[in-house]
């Protein structure tokens, strides 16, 4: 499919997932970033994933961005370190391309039964993550509490 310079963005308020967590408890992450991909990509009119080279621009905002030794109140701590960019960035690539097959050592989270729509056999944004040729990324300090992310993917 070539489609020229299209861009498809998104934002999800949540953090990012880390990467190769399919199976992991921290599905929801997984989920919301890839209903929120699912969404942007038909919102385009786009129905299916492209195959070409694209650019990936994401950008983490979060109230701590760098104190890695802030001691954490509990799981749901706002201020709670955001972690290592180049993590949530692999994440975020893991997450928009399609994952692995549900066979030999590997098997989805069971919350995935109920979306098969962005089950991880089904590639949304893009087939591989390959076919990222550049990647812009940052963490920017949120003041306001609210952890969330933008990504941008540009089909070049």
């Amino acid at each position: 499919m070539k489609i020229g310079k299209t861009k498809i963005s998104f934002d999800v308020y949540d953090k990012p997932p880390k990467k190769s967590q399919w199976g992991k408890d921290n599905a929801k992450l997984i989920i919301k970033l890839r209903e929120a991909a699912l969404k942007a990509r038909n919102d385009k009119g786009i129905k299916k994933y492209y195959t070409g080279h694209v650019k990936l621009n994401l950008i983490v905002y979060a109230p701590n961005i760098t104190n890695l030794n802030y001691i954490q109140k509990d799981d749901d701590d706002p201020e709670k370190y955001i972690g290592d960019l180049d993590s949530l960035v692999a994440g975020v690539c893991d997450y928009i391309q399609k994952g692995p097959k549900e066979e030999n050592l590997f098997t989805a989270h069971p919350s995935f039964k109920n979306k098969p729509e962005i089950a991880p056999d089904k590639a949304l944004i893009i087939y591989d993550d390959s076919q990222i040729v550049e990647i812009n990324a940052k963490k920017e300090p949120e003041s306001n509490g609210t952890i969330h992310y933008h990504v941008e993917v540009t089909f070049l």
